[in-house]
């Protein structure tokens, strides 16, 4: 396989730190992510990331290059956030007032323009968030963290197929969930 990060994981498999740190700074904004993606909570994304790579380095040594050290790491990592969340499940999402405030104050843009676009954001999250499982982390994976089909197929061990019906199921549950039409007009206002 050609996987950029194979010298690194050579290097971190014995034992090297350096290594596997690199490793590391290359891949946590995307484990972090997909973890977000699935508890919608920032800390506790935080939390299960750090949990990621505690087991990412225990479990490196049985690591076998017969697939993308990715697709290892994100079959790891989804595995790590679904216990999580069953964990979690009681937990709701709360957005930071603080951070929205930062926002209203970091932008050129009008409050009133920022205001609607958090509110757009919001209910894309909360809409997405009310998706079955399944659908969330297909659609966290494909969007989120641009993973082509093969590499979600692979990393939620699935076919192919499956993971094309998932996306399209998710994108039509989202569109009537926000009340637009299948090309995506505007009919709820």
């Amino acid at each position: 396989m050609n996987d950029p990060l194979a010298d690194l994981v050579v290097r971190a498999q014995r034992g090297d730190m350096s290594a596997f740190a690199q490793l590391v700074a290359q891949t946590q904004n995307g484990v972090y992510n997909l973890a977000y993606s699935v508890l919608h909570n920032h800390e506790d994304a935080q939390d299960v990331t750090q949990e990621i790579y505690l087991r990412v380095w225990r479990a490196l040594p049985s690591f076998r290059s017969e697939a993308k050290f990715t697709t290892w790491l994100y079959r790891l990592a989804v595995n790590t956030c679904l216990n999580k969340r069953r964990q979690l499940r009681a937990q709701l999402n709360v957005i930071d007032s603080d951070e929205v405030l930062q926002s209203l104050t970091a932008t050129d843009k009008d409050p009133l323009t920022v205001a609607l676009d958090k509110e757009r954001a919001t209910r894309l999250w909360a809409a997405v968030d009310r998706l079955p499982e399944k659908y969330r982390l297909v659609i966290g994976l494909f969007y989120q963290e641009q993973r082509s089909y093969q590499e979600i197929a692979e990393i939620l061990s699935l076919p192919v197929g499956t993971v094309k019906a998932h996306l399209n199921r998710a994108r039509a549950a989202l569109a009537r969930s926000l009340g637009q039409d299948q090309e995506g007009e505007d009919v709820s206002m």
